[in-house]
């Protein structure tokens, strides 16, 4: 365990030593700054949208980049650079290796992302809304999302070069999102013979989570660019909020894909 701790720690300080993700955290702060000063623009519950709708596209535009790029590199370049043979010859197990660069990327991910709500949460303040108990709950349900596409990429990472494994986390993500709004829409009688395959895909593929701030911003077609809404043949598929279900199923898939990196590595030469 005091390895494995090391091991993270280590992996955390070469990360934040790396100059495009300190230019994103910088510039996912500079755009909460934005977001919260066009909130101030406006009065009232147009406020209130405006600085949720700014909130939501910089944590999911800007985690998803954020949550692509972690996972894309996160055992690819290590094993060939040869810093995994390094740490392997110094008593480092393989299981040991995949923890530590999956953890400390999901401690980063987390981090970065809670710094960006704090931004978020004090603007709030400043513009007399108060603490944002929706914006928060939405910020945790992001960040599961995002776990989900960084993982599968890592997963992938330990094949594949940083390229297609950020384009294969990229796609599950999609396909998560899909699953979602494609069962509201089988729900709602919008799919027609296609209802069996949608549902399957419901309870086989990952889900995203959808916060209820997210679910009513999207009914009001007020979520901007982070949930447009879903029409299918003119009509508009109402997504509603997640159930603890959900919630439960998505991290059981953040667990298999953190397995997945593992049994990736099993036999992957490290020079």
């Amino acid at each position: 365990m005091t390895r494995l701790a090391g091991l993270v720690l280590a992996q955390l300080r070469r990360l934040s030593r790396r100059h495009w993700i300190q230019v994103g955290v910088a510039a996912g702060i500079a755009l909460a700054v934005v977001a919260v000063a066009v909130a101030a623009t406006h009065e009232g519950s147009v406020r209130e949208d405006s600085l949720r709708r700014g909130a939501a596209a910089l944590l999911l535009l800007g985690g998803l980049s954020l949550a692509l790029g972690l996972g894309s590199a996160a055992l690819n370049l290590d094993a060939q650079s040869g810093h995994f043979g390094m740490l392997r010859g110094g008593g480092a197990s393989r299981p040991e290796l995949v923890a530590g660069a999956v953890a400390s990327r999901v401690a980063l991910l987390a981090a970065v992302v809670a710094a960006w709500a704090v931004v978020l949460q004090a603007g709030s303040l400043v513009l007399g809304m108060g603490l944002d108990g929706p914006l928060a709950v939405h910020t945790l349900a992001v960040l599961l999302g995002l776990l989900i596409a960084m993982l599968a990429a890592a997963a992938a990472s330990s094949i594949v070069g940083p390229v297609a494994a950020g384009i294969f986390g990229g796609a599950i993500y999609v396909v998560a999102q899909a699953a979602v709004n494609l069962k509201a829409a089988a729900d709602q009688g919008l799919i027609g013979t296609a209802d069996v395959g949608v549902r399957i895909l419901y309870y086989v593929a990952p889900r995203t989570v959808t916060s209820p701030m997210i679910a009513d911003l999207q009914l009001r077609n007020e979520a901007g660019p982070a949930a447009p809404r879903v029409e299918i043949n003119d009509n508009t598929v109402i997504v509603p909020a997640a159930g603890w279900d959900t919630v439960g199923w998505t991290i059981a898939w953040c667990v298999l894909l953190g397995l997945l990196c593992a049994a990736g590595l099993r036999r992957r030469p490290l020079n």
